[in-house]
């Protein structure tokens, strides 16, 4: 009987950056304001999966680092809304009665 087949390195890069990629476009979605483009969304999620994941498979005691695992994408989901939320904050523009910082 043959062993399965495993996904190369590669592709398993590709899906975990897919995954990401949807992480980030679903926190966008989640936080329903069209301000953050589609890029930062997605940057966000590919940096959610990047550096959420390994701490939430760190805590949980898994040696493995899995990109297909929901604990991923709920990792790079979640830090990917505070990575929004902190991109929100940082770029948003004052109003006329706010008062600026360094102006």
């Amino acid at each position: 009987m043959d062993a399965p087949r495993r996904i190369g390195h590669g592709a398993a890069v590709l899906a975990g950056l897919a995954i990401a990629l949807i992480a980030g476009l679903s926190a966008r979605w989640l936080l329903r304001v069209p301000r953050p483009g589609i890029v930062v969304a997605a940057a966000c999620g590919v940096v959610g999966m990047v550096i959420g994941a390994p701490i939430v498979h760190a805590i949980s005691g898994e040696h493995e680092f899995h990109a297909f695992r929901p604990e991923s994408f709920i990792a790079a989901l979640l830090t990917a809304l505070v990575l929004l939320l902190l991109y929100r904050r940082i770029s948003r523009r004052p109003d006329a009665g706010e008062r600026r910082l360094f102006s």
